[in-house]
């Protein structure tokens, strides 16, 4: 991709348009000009099933799709949720497969429902036509080994006026010259957009409250996640810097049975994307909730009765529950109880992007622009139980087993330890005989802490005595037992 970058930079600007042609799709537009986009840097490390979402800056609303077939009588272009996930080629270190991907964003699509022209701007240009504004690209994946973390990376770019194009590269490019008309056109970014994990919120503890709980949270750092513009080098940077993309870390929750394991069935997409309309608008299908200490009984819905304006900044909805900054932060989060509750929550961690009152040029309609969710999100497995608005407590969330030269590794996660002692690992024959692996207790990490851990144990070939398959024990300080599995070799 770099030795490219360098040929197409020492070409005259008509020929890179009829080159990134190639790779790119035009805008839907009635006015005689027709925009494309070109090719990013490679996206690695995303996973082999990465989502995308693009959008025009300040104008995303994730959650509908619009009518195809519409032009410049769209006057807030960017007002769905981009149906096309195929913005995505596979890179050029292993495709899909090994989470290699290079940008292809399309707006020529049912999901992309107008002309990008259609927004005003207050500049016409370098070289005095349309001003095309601001693209944003964010991708979304999920590696196999590492299936509650989701990995993500963001581009943003304006229009440049000397390749005709936006050009997802320049995100992140340095200045060459500061003018963004002449050699900063040319500047690029010179290394790939690595996915950068999001990190799961790590439920710490708990304690009662008047009328439910408040679980304690620790928020890991997003610093390194790569949201890149190309403000130096923009060519109405005046009008459309700073982007102020990042909005925080984005509390997120979801329904399902208060069981171990019932996570590894979730699928992790914000939104679940339907088919193409074929005609007016489709409300998209959402996956996963934004948390808000209002929802009283957790429906996703603001009820008659629950405060609309908790934090002061949205009135008539649920104020989602954001964690601000990028840095390591412990924070708490109020859940409520719920009467007749049988089902329980899980709490995952998304990132916001481009929230509405930050934008530049805001829509005057009313489905102006609204807060991106990351398309993925990052699962904590453990269930929280809203009955009794606690975690539930002393689970086993994830067992695997493997074997390797005779010998077989188990590993195994906790989601909170309050009352573990330890845990036995339990081996069972093809006859369906049981035999204990270890030899004394395996000590709990965490025990009372309210902490979950992690735990791998290898045995030999001797100590497996023809075990098939495992069931993990845990050992409580009362005495009792209970066991989580099984899972085969």
């Amino acid at each position: 991709m770099g030795g490219s970058r360098r040929i197409l930079a020492s070409l005259a600007a008509g020929v890179l348009c009829l080159l990134f042609s190639v790779w790119t799709a035009f805008a839907r537009c009635n006015n005689g000009v027709s925009p494309f986009h070109g090719l990013s840097s490679s996206f690695e490390q995303c996973g082999p099933s990465a989502v995308g979402f693009g959008w025009f800056h300040g104008r995303a609303v994730q959650r509908i799709i619009g009518a195809d077939n519409v032009f410049n009588s769209n006057q807030a272009s960017g007002h769905d949720s981009g149906l096309s996930q195929d913005i995505f080629l596979p890179g050029p270190n292993g495709g899909p497969a090994n989470g290699s991907y290079v940008g292809d964003p399309d707006f020529n699509n049912p999901g992309w429902d107008g002309c990008i022209a259609n927004i005003p701007e207050n500049s016409s240009g370098c070289g005095g036509s349309i001003n095309w504004g601001v693209l944003n690209i964010v991708i979304t994946g999920v590696e196999p080994e590492a299936p509650n973390v989701a990995r993500m990376a963001v581009l943003s770019v304006d229009f440049n006026q000397f390749f005709l194009t936006h050009i997802l590269d320049n995100a992140g490019a340095l200045a060459v010259d500061g003018d963004p008309c002449g050699g900063d056109g040319l500047s690029f970014l010179p290394n790939p957009v690595y996915c950068t994990p999001i990190p799961v919120p790590e439920i710490t503890g708990t304690s009662h409250d008047t009328g439910g709980a408040n679980i304690s949270l620790q928020i890991g750092s997003t610093a390194g996640i790569p949201i890149l513009d190309d403000c130096l080098i923009a060519e109405d940077r005046a009008i459309n810097c700073p982007r102020n993309l990042y909005v925080g870390r984005v509390l997120m929750y979801k329904h399902g049975a208060c069981t171990p394991g019932t996570p590894s069935g979730f699928d992790r997409r914000v939104w679940v994307y339907p088919s193409a309309p074929a005609s007016g608008t489709l409300n998209v299908v959402p996956n996963w909730g934004v948390y808000s200490v209002e929802d009283g009984n957790l429906n996703g819905v603001l009820d008659a009765g629950e405060d609309g304006s908790h934090g002061g900044t949205v009135n008539g909805v649920l104020d989602p529950f954001i964690i601000p900054g990028v840095d390591v932060t412990n924070t708490s989060v109020f859940v409520p109880a719920v009467p007749g509750t049988t089902d329980c929550i899980y709490l995952a961690l998304g990132i916001g992007l481009d929230s509405n009152h930050l934008s530049i040029n805001p829509p005057a309609n009313t489905l102006s622009g609204e807060m991106v969710i990351s398309p993925e999100v990052s699962v904590n497995p453990t269930p929280v139980f809203p009955g009794a608005a606690t975690p539930v407590a002393d689970l086993i969330t994830t067992i695997q087993a493997s074997k390797r030269q005779g010998k077989g590794t188990i590993d195994w996660e906790t989601g909170i330890e309050l009352t573990t002692a330890g845990f036995n690992v339990i081996g069972t024959k093809q006859n369906g005989a049981e035999v204990k692996l270890n030899s004394s207790l395996i000590a709990a990490k965490e025990g009372t802490t309210g902490r979950g851990a992690s735990y791998s144990v290898t045995f030999d070939a001797g100590q497996l005595r023809g075990s098939i398959s495992v069931f993990v024990e845990i050992v409580r300080l009362d005495g009792s037992r209970e066991r989580f599995g099984p899972a085969s070799f």
